[in-house]
């Protein structure tokens, strides 16, 4: 058996691990937003240039087109992040059951791992 100091050690090391995470997906969610900003700011200027040039018009609106796509996928991405963040920080921590944590940890299994492609095409 385990003395309450033990447990007491686990569960202080348990909680900061956590606020690590939390602090952890609060940067990555930052860094999102802002590569949203910059593919948004990008496609702009790509959408400016396909006015004034015609000979270019078709790429620059496609690279607009796919700039625009990264776009929203780095906010989608960043909302759900922030969900996470409130979900399991301070103010809206809650119990979960055992369940909810075992489907919750199957479903990040089946995704992909996230990585930050290049950006191609900027101006």
């Amino acid at each position: 058996m385990t003395t309450d100091d033990e447990m007491a050690e686990r569960e202080s090391v348990a909680e900061a691990r956590l606020a690590g995470l939390l602090r952890d997906l609060m940067t990555l969610q930052t860094y999102l937003d802002e590569r949203g900003r910059h593919t948004y700011e990008v496609a702009q200027r790509f959408l400016e240039n396909a006015r004034r040039d015609a000979a270019s018009r078709a790429y620059d609106e496609r690279q607009a087109a796919m700039l625009e796509y990264q776009h929203y996928i780095w906010h989608e991405i960043a909302g759900r992040l922030s969900q996470l963040i409130i979900a399991y920080g301070e103010d809206g921590a809650q119990e979960r059951t055992a369940e909810e944590r075992t489907a919750e940890e199957c479903t990040a299994e089946r995704r992909p791992p996230a990585s930050a492609p290049a950006e191609s095409g900027e101006v």
